[in-house]
């Protein structure tokens, strides 16, 4: 008898897991950031900046529906700007 997956709470988790790991990116950014800050590179903070503001912005622009209708789908979506799952 197959498994019934409820696919809005899938996704609610999925994008928690999305998120978490996007927090521990922007606290890595921060550090870099403050980097360039004591390095008075400006072009380093431009380039930190833009990438920080896409951070936030991933669990809004993210689409975790459009052709995920099963667990394995939803497993396989992950965004490009964050580091790989293990």
């Amino acid at each position: 008898m197959p498994v019934n997956v409820n696919m809005t709470k899938a996704r609610e988790i999925h994008l928690a897991e999305i998120r978490r790991v996007r927090n521990e990116e922007l606290v890595k950014e921060d550090v870099t950031f403050m980097r360039a800050v004591e390095a008075e590179d400006a072009d380093a903070q431009a380039t930190i900046k833009t990438k920080k503001q896409t951070l936030r912005d991933l669990p809004a622009t993210f689409d975790i529906t459009t052709d995920v209708d099963t667990p394995e789908k939803l497993l396989a979506k992950w965004p490009t700007e964050l580091p790989d799952r293990e």
